[in-house]
């Protein structure tokens, strides 16, 4: 618990006091039900999410990808020679944006998060995972490749699992700009 403590001071300390005082006025939290609750929500209206990864040379690369989730869990899959998979075995360390579309941007939300990524090892998890993703994107199953395979499953894929450690929950509902930083124990 008291790793818990000092990671959420941490995280305060490092939020100028305007971002402190607009944004995040509650200071960084642990995980509540309602949080919760309003992570699974929007994770339920997206397909898409922007995950940023650590290139060899240092600079860092944001991708596009589908992902699904398991109530607040995070699974994406990608091509295991891939730059991101590639980029995730030398520094597994991992950031994501999450944003579903909105007409009016006062009642924007969103997530956006820091963490880990990594594999799934488990043959349940990863057969849910791809259940999830052909339920939430049906079209995959008809989608072949320039070679005439078939895109969905890949034999030739890795599929993630995304341990965050800080996330930020944006709910413009609350007030514009308004976030909640959630400082988990992971």
């Amino acid at each position: 618990m008291n790793d818990l403590n000092n990671k959420k001071l941490q995280a305060e300390n490092e939020m100028d006091e305007v971002i402190k005082k607009r944004i995040y006025g509650n200071g960084a939290t642990e995980m509540t039900e309602e949080l919760r609750r309003k992570m699974i929500e929007i994770l339920g209206q997206c397909k898409d999410m922007v995950i940023c990864t650590t290139r060899e040379d240092g600079w860092p690369q944001a991708n596009t990808v589908g992902f699904v989730s398991m109530e607040e869990h995070i699974y994406f899959e990608t091509f295991t020679k891939s730059s991101k998979a590639l980029n995730i075995a030398r520094d597994n360390r991992i950031s994501i944006a999450i944003s579903p579309f909105y007409e009016n941007v006062a009642n924007g939300c969103g997530i956006s998060l820091a963490g880990y990524a990594e594999p799934v090892t488990d043959e349940e998890t990863a057969k849910e995972c791809t259940r999830l993703l052909l339920e939430k994107m049906p079209e995959l199953a008809d989608i072949t490749y320039n070679d005439g395979d078939p895109v969905f499953p890949d034999p030739n894929i890795t599929k993630y699992r995304i341990i965050p450690t800080v996330i930020s929950i944006l709910d413009f509902e609350k007030g514009f700009g308004h976030a909640d930083l959630v400082v988990t124990g992971e």
